[in-house]
């Protein structure tokens, strides 16, 4: 059978780090060459499909990080309102968080993750455990399982004193996974929340486990903190200052990742160009968050052998629409004209195209592998 082949022409490719004009060559819903058209055409073979993107920038696709799990979605209406309110905004793909409950077996966690049966674009799954499941046993099993990123509840200092560092870290070698602190209120202040975060950093970093930390309100000064072992997930308010600190060490590595509904830029004073701020919008919610995630390069950036996951944004539309004045709160605008998932049309001219089911599980993911 013929690949079929699609040639994307006259488009703004955005970058992490810059914007070009390219074309973009796509077959079997992968990327398979980005550059400018100067092949000579031939008669013998089957012309591609060819799809105008003049006047548009191509982003890659985003990756949403909801923070209520997806999956607990039973009403299909509902669950389909979710997916496709995070198309709107450019997501070709998420990240979901099942949380097990002690009685669950290999089936039926399997049964709890159905949901996502239904989903039109792809997804992958982590694990949430409470700091009192981060042992041998509980870590071997879902490692085995393939989740090699474990989302932990921390509550007092005691949690994590109780851990056997020497055991996880020992597993985390041989599995290569990824750890994503989430901070549980409770009775504790602000102050002690954040000296629990730094005591979390600095035994993950003596024991060299990579990690992400979630809704740091700490100084987000990059020489304090190892770029490889911490990552930040960013509050909503920390994301302007976060996307300056990037602007102003614009090929620095920033361990820094937020997903689009929560990113929030005060541009009422102009600090960057309208494309560079786009640039780095790709960074922050896209190239970053696929990296943390494990799923670069085949997600997060538009390179020869990555999905052909496509957001079309109008030129003419980007930051013309809206205010000077206006902070720019991305959970309430509405990015992309149209979206492609793995070279089919999810979302094309304002009107949902794609089919339930489209979505694929991401296994072997590598959340280790790449510097922020």
């Amino acid at each position: 059978m013929s690949q079929q082949e699609m040639v994307i022409r006259g488009g703004l490719v955005v970058t992490s780090y810059g914007v070009r004009e390219a074309d973009i060559w796509v077959v079997d819903g992968k990327i398979t060459r980005i550059a400018k058209d100067t092949l000579q055409k031939s008669s013998l073979a089957p012309p591609p499909v060819e799809v105008d993107a003049t006047g548009m920038y191509l982003l890659p696709g985003f990756i949403g990080m909801p923070q209520l799990p997806l999956y607990r979605i039973r009403d299909r209406k509902t669950y389909m309102e979710s997916l496709r309110s995070m198309i709107k905004m450019g997501c070709t793909s998420f990240v979901d968080t099942f949380y097990p409950d002690a009685w669950m077996n290999l089936l039926q966690v399997k049964y709890q993750q159905t949901p996502h049966f239904n989903s039109s674009i792809d997804y992958v799954w982590h694990v949430g455990l409470d700091v009192t499941q981060l042992n041998e046993g509980e870590v071997s099993k879902w490692n085995k399982r393939g989740y090699p990123a474990l989302h932990v509840a921390l509550r007092s200092q005691e949690d994590i004193s109780s851990i056997n560092w020497e055991t996880i870290s020992q597993l985390h070698t041989s599995n290569k996974t990824i750890l994503h602190l989430h901070m549980l209120s409770g009775s504790s202040t602000k102050d002690q929340r954040e000296r629990l975060r730094l005591s979390w950093m600095e035994a993950t970093q003596y024991w060299k486990l990579r990690t992400v930390i979630s809704e740091s309100t700490a100084e987000l000064d990059p020489i304090t903190v190892d770029p490889y072992y911490h990552i930040f997930r960013l509050k909503k308010e920390c994301t302007d200052r976060a996307m300056r600190l990037m602007y102003r060490n614009w090929f620095r590595t920033m361990p820094f990742i937020a997903p689009l509904n929560d990113v929030q830029i005060d541009y009422r004073r102009r600090w960057c160009q309208e494309e560079e701020l786009l640039c780095l919008l790709v960074r922050l919610a896209s190239t970053n968050v696929a990296k943390a995630v494990g799923l670069f390069p085949r997600k997060g950036a538009l390179l020869p052998g990555s999905d052909a996951d496509i957001v079309f944004l109008k030129k003419e539309n980007w930051l013309t629409k809206y205010d000077v004045s206006t902070i720019l709160n991305f959970s309430e605008k509405q990015l992309p004209a149209s979206v492609m998932s793995n070279g089919k049309w999810i979302y094309r001219d304002t009107r949902f195209i794609s089919s339930v089911g489209m979505g694929r599980c991401l296994f072997d993911t590598r959340p280790y592998t790449f510097v922020i």
